[in-house]
């Protein structure tokens, strides 16, 4: 059995025995299912906890800090699940529960001011894929966004001089046998 470069058998042992994480949460954090955890959990020997503890309970924020976070910054669901460590389906409830009412699926999303999108793009130099991680939407989003502004695009492969500011994405993580 062998893990691919950061999650060590100690890593997982320590996120589901210690941290109480469910399989799903540590899926999250890696970029894979809670199955591909779950899978990995039997690999190592390490029995699933009892059906009464499988499930964590997460105190949804307050109703206000999701209808500004969903509703005025426009964040998707997924980046909202993301952020508060649940499942989409969590966080679709607790919008429900809030009477926070649904974007349709496919939706535009409130793109900020054209000054604002030139100013991180030129000023700053981040890339459409960046200002989208900001705002909670894709990179394809972010760059129609842009183009729409009228912000003149750098040419393609130029590296930005926010590309080396900080961690990358997340590298792939995978158990054989």
């Amino acid at each position: 059995m062998g893990v691919t470069r950061c999650v060590s058998p100690a890593e997982l042992r320590r996120l589901y025995e210690r941290e109480r994480l469910v399989p799903v949460e540590i899926g999250e954090r890696f970029g894979v299912s809670g199955r591909t955890v779950s899978g990995w959990l039997r690999q190592l020997g390490i029995a699933p906890r009892p059906q009464s503890e499988r499930r964590r309970r997460h105190r949804p924020p307050a109703p206000a800090e999701l209808r500004r976070r969903y509703v005025a910054e426009g964040l998707s669901t997924g980046r909202l699940a993301a952020r508060y460590g649940v499942s989409v389906t969590t966080l679709t409830r607790w919008l429900e529960d809030a009477g926070i009412s649904r974007r349709p699926s496919g939706r535009r999303s409130q793109a900020p001011a054209g000054e604002k999108l030139r100013r991180l793009y030129q000023a700053e130099g981040l890339s459409t894929a960046q200002i989208g991680a900001r705002y909670g939407v894709s990179q394809q989003t972010a760059h129609r966004w842009v183009r729409a502004a009228g912000v003149p695009l750098r040419p393609q492969g130029q590296p930005t001089r926010a590309s080396t500011a900080g961690p990358g994405p997340l590298p792939a993580v995978r158990m054989g046998t």
